[in-house]
């Protein structure tokens, strides 16, 4: 009798965690591998993996101000320019700095938009560095996607160091002063205006390089 009560026992116990094996794995694929978090996720490992082609999936690098950044690396003679770069240090190019760790702190959803406050710790060529920016994510097709340019846009300052943003300044106001590159990025800035001013960070850089 009680090894009949003990082969019951067992049996729901075993049914029990079956149940519960089933309950995470369709949590799991149904719920999290569909959610933000899991999307962002997904994205810094890849980054940091410099895996190119996996980074596509997880990004939406659409936009007018990307389009400017890349008019301007062009111009300033960097061809192989990567908007991922920007917002996240060390993705194919180490110069500014190398992500050694990140960690999501907290993430807002909204309709299709959600924003994820983010803490980076960046080496750089003068010693380690905190870095807070917040990650805009976006919904396209169906899929989560890290959106480059409100990121950027938004957390210019967190991205790009203030050494690096002056020596950013100093080389657009010699470029500026190019009438070829006037006429490529003037038209594009004055087309813009009303949307880089979303941006108080990057609006404020634009101003001080004679931009705006």
């Amino acid at each position: 009798m009680r090894r009949r009560q003990q082969a019951r026992v067992l049996g729901v116990l075993a049914a029990l965690l079956l149940v519960a094996v089933i309950g995470v794995g369709a949590w799991y694929f149904l719920v999290y591998t569909r959610s933000p978090q899991y999307a962002l996720n997904q994205f810094f490992a890849v980054a940091k993996a410099n895996d190119s082609e996996r980074v596509g999936r997880f990004t939406d690098p659409s936009g007018t101000i990307i389009g400017l950044f890349t008019t301007a690396s062009t111009v300033m003679g960097n061809r192989f320019f990567d908007p991922v770069s920007l917002v996240f240090p060390g993705y194919k190019n180490a110069d500014i700095g190398q992500t050694q760790s990140y960690e999501i702190k907290n993430i807002k959803v909204e309709g299709e938009t959600a924003r994820a406050q983010v803490t980076l710790k960046v080496t750089t060529p003068n010693g380690e560095v905190t870095m807070n920016p917040t990650y805009v994510l976006r919904k396209v097709e169906n899929q989560w996607k890290v959106a480059i340019e409100p990121t950027l846009a938004g957390s210019f300052n967190e991205f790009v160091p203030n050494a690096v943003r002056q020596q950013m300044i100093r080389q657009i106001r010699r470029v500026a002063g190019n009438p070829m590159a006037q006429s490529m990025i003037a038209p594009q800035l004055n087309s813009m205006r009303s949307e880089i001013e979303k941006y108080p960070q990057l609006f404020d850089f634009l101003r001080r390089a004679g931009l705006m």
